[in-house]
Order: C-alpha cells, then structure tokens, then sequence
C-alpha cells in the first residue's frame, strides 16, 4: 500500500456524535408543526447524520486522500457573462460557465474573507426569525411558495409541514455568523410530496475566525429528503462545505461551488467535505453543465492551501445498509480540486461523460476497493484540464479495482 494514501469509511462514532449535536441544536426549537426536527429525515441519511466521512488508507490500485425528474425550473432568460480574467476555452467550449457568471442578479466578484455581501438593489433584505439560531423559516407551504429578490440574511427552514412547491429566484442566502444549521435545512416529513427550485440563487455563508463556529460554513448548503424533488439552476455555492447532501431526485445544471469553507480550521482535515454527495442515496441524480471546483479560491484563480485536507472528493458516493445508487450521470463538467475528483464507492451503471477534470491532490477519479463494487454504464470523452478548466485532449481512466 502506498504510504499517506488513504481509504473513505464512515467513521460510526463521529457521524452519531455529529447527528446527536444537530438534532440538540434543532430539538430547541419549537416548529408550528408540532413534529420534532429531523434534520434531513430523507432518503438520504446523511442529512441526519451531519454526512460526515472519515478518509482513511486507500486501495492500493488507486491513489487517495482524501422516479423520474420533475420539471426543472425555468431557464434564465439571459446569457452568461463571462470572466475577462478567463480564456473562453475555460468554459470548456461553453459547456460548463465561467467564474463569477452564474448566481443572484448584481452580485460581483467577492472574497471568500469579505465579512458581508453588498445587497443589490431591488433586493429585499429578510432577517432571521429567530435570533438565536439566525434561521428564517418556512413552515405550512401548501401549494407553491415564491420567494423573489430576497437577501436572506439567515439559513433557510423547511419545515416539517411544507410541501407543494417552493421557488426561491434571484435571491441572496448569506447566513450569518452563529447560525446553527445549514443554508437551507430541509426538514420536510414524508407525508406529501416537496419540489423546490433554486433559480439564480447565490448561497454564500458570511465567514468567521480561526476557531469560531457557524454551521453553514462547514456543512453542505443543502440536503435532501424523502420525497423531495430538487433542482438546482445557475446557483453560485459558496463558503460552505459543500453543494448538496442529496441523493434522490435531484439535478444540478449550470451551477458553481467554489470556495468551500475551511479558514476557521485550525486543523483542515477535522472537515470531511466534498460538492455533491449522496450519501446512502438511491438516485437518480444528474449533474449538467456545471462548474464544480470546491478547493479554490476563485478571487485569485488558486487553490485554497490544505483544501484537500477537508475536501474528500469533488463528487463522492457511498452507500448505507446496502443502498444502491442508479440513475446517476455527470455531463459536460468541469470537476477540480477535491482530494479526488470523482471517488464513486458505490453506483450501479453510473453515466460520466464529456467531463474535464482539473487538478486533484490524488487521482481525477479513484477506484473501488474490494469493499464496494461501483459499475459505471457509459465512461466517455472525460479529459484532463487546467485549472482554470481549460480542457485538454488527455483522457481519464475510467476507475477501476
């Protein structure tokens, strides 16, 4: 086995440690619902669980370190701009957008260490409703709840009773520090169906200090639940721990994670964190057109020192209790900057096409060690890139055992 490579495992501890602290924090809450807060009682377990993964040894065949969609929400009616700074080319020929051109309306280019984003005008600047634990919440929302040109200066409820639809567009989710939970915890229970649209969205967590807490920072921005159906639309993600906890019923198309959150670390790798993860899903899940890159700093166009201490993978699987994931596909993306870019520990006929891989600290995409068995149904035209997502003509392997 090579020396330093490492293999992913839940580490059972840490996840029930993790989970007891969410339901503590969400369990002081009072929900016109009347039901206990479930954070993330999904189909997806890692919403309660916090998802955390504890990388360990890999294999040693590969390096380490770490029911159908519904209707997706509307296109944008407006191009992408385009970041001078960028080479057309580092938009992968258009297929995947440039940095900084996706997100809220009137949002420009902003630090990972800016205490607050400038509010916009036209924007309606939303409070938390609860001061304490910063959360704005959405509770009964039968039928279809619109939320447009929002600041939300708090992270996002969905609350046990919510479903129908809920669109939120051209908004702003910036949770502030000490919030308790992340940038929008869904909670929703399995007696009805949830759709919820993120159209021109920019979720980006307000920052803390070396060694202060606020939960939005380390954590995925979202998470799934059991009937929930999820899309997601030129949403910029950033200052978190990630993109999505999801693992069923979801798409991301034209979207950026940048940035992921880990400068009040003292120590990176307490963090295991990643882009989009499902976590004892079972799909389908499909990710278009979208610029995953959560190690740099996209004001300076590098990488965040130590970022794959905390980044496990880019995009990373794993099952829970014999979960099976299908129906999962990634197309036309730019995937950078995790310890791995693609680390499938579990899938069925996974579909991985016309992808550019950036740079990783270990491999673009890592193999399945004699514990799991990932099968991938179509591996094709997946090339290596720069950094800034200039393709090349060199292809990735598909991973293997």
């Amino acid at each position: 086995m090579t020396a330093g490579r490492r293999r992913f495992f839940l580490s059972a501890g840490l996840a029930a440690l993790l989970a007891a602290a969410v339901a503590l924090v969400v369990l002081t809450r009072a929900d016109k619902s009347a039901g206990p807060v479930q954070a993330g009682a999904g189909s997806t377990p890692s919403a309660a669980a916090g998802a955390t993964v504890v990388p360990q040894s890999p294999p040693a065949s590969g390096p380490a370190s770490a029911p159908s969609i519904s209707a997706p929400a509307a296109e944008p009616t407006a191009a992408p701009t385009r970041t001078a700074a960028l080479p057309v080319t580092a938009t992968g020929g258009g297929r995947y957008p440039a940095r900084y051109s996706v997100g809220a309306p009137g949002v420009k280019r902003y630090k990972q260490s800016d205490a607050r984003l400038p509010v916009p005008k036209g924007y309606k600047l939303l409070q938390a409703h609860n001061k304490d634990s910063k959360e704005y919440d959405i509770y009964d929302c039968n039928g279809t709840v619109n939320l447009d040109r929002k600041y939300f200066r708090a992270f996002i409820y969905i609350g046990t009773s919510c479903h129908g639809t809920v669109n939120i567009t051209n908004s702003i989710i910036a949770p502030p520090p000490g919030s308790a939970n992340r940038a929008i915890l869904v909670n929703a229970d399995a007696s009805a169906n949830l759709k919820i649209n993120l159209t021109n969205v920019t979720i980006r967590p307000e920052p803390v200090g070396r060694g202060e807490k606020s939960a939005p920072l380390n954590d995925h921005a979202m998470n799934d639940c059991a009937t929930c159906t999820i899309t997601m639309n030129r949403v910029d993600v950033a200052n978190t721990g990630g993109m999505c906890l999801c693992g069923a019923r979801t798409t991301i198309r034209n979207s950026w994670l940048h940035d992921n959150y880990i400068a009040n670390l003292s120590d990176p790798s307490a963090a295991h964190t990643g882009g989009v993860f499902p976590y004892g899903g079972t799909g389908p899940i499909t990710i278009e057109n979208s610029r995953l890159e959560p190690g740099i700093n996209a004001y300076t166009g590098k990488p965040v020192p130590n970022y794959w201490k905390a980044i496990t993978a880019v995009l990373f699987t794993q099952s829970v209790d014999g979960s099976q994931l299908r129906n999962y596909t990634v197309r036309n993306s730019f995937i950078s900057l995790g310890a791995y870019g693609l680390y499938a520990q579990t899938g069925i006929d996974l579909k991985v096409t016309g992808n550019v891989f950036g740079p990783t600290h270990w491999d673009a995409a890592g193999g399945c060690d004699s514990n799991c068995s990932t099968t991938y149904g179509e591996w094709s035209n997946n090339v290596v890139g720069t950094i800034d997502g200039v393709p090349t003509k060199k292809q990735v392997p598909k991973p293997g055992k």
